[in-house]
């Protein structure tokens, strides 16, 4: 189960597999991502084909944002945001992505209930 790999891997510390367990399991959409944290100009996000560094900039004379999406390793994630990520934030953001897809695919719903289950057993 789902639920028991990823406690592993939090418990030991494995972020990196944790992250790409989470990646493996989002539903087939490039409509999703998760947001692993951001720094200045730059958000670290995981989707179903890894990570990404997304760069936002609002145009200097219209009212507009603009992003640059560029695909990078886990080594390249900066070593205080790893520090700093929060498996609970993380779970809570996945569950609500495959609560989304439930109505579509009940894989989804069981999935999104394991999820949850995990999130309250690391709370308490």
């Amino acid at each position: 189960m789902i639920k028991e790999e990823l406690l592993l891997y939090i418990k030991e510390g494995r972020k990196e597999d944790f992250l790409k367990k989470i990646s493996s399991i989002l539903p087939p959409s490039d409509d999703v991502s998760i947001s692993l944290g951001k720094m200045g100009l730059y958000e670290y996000v995981i989707d179903r084909n890894g990570f990404s560094l997304i760069q936002m900039a609002e145009d200097e004379y219209l009212p507009y944002l603009s992003s640059n999406e560029k695909r990078i390793e886990f080594h390249q994630i900066p070593k205080t945001l790893i520090e700093k990520i929060d498996y609970v934030k993380v779970l809570e953001q996945l569950k609500s992505i495959l609560e989304q897809f439930g109505g579509r695919d009940k894989k989804y719903s069981s999935l999104a209930k394991e999820v949850g289950e995990l999130i309250e057993a690391l709370r308490n």
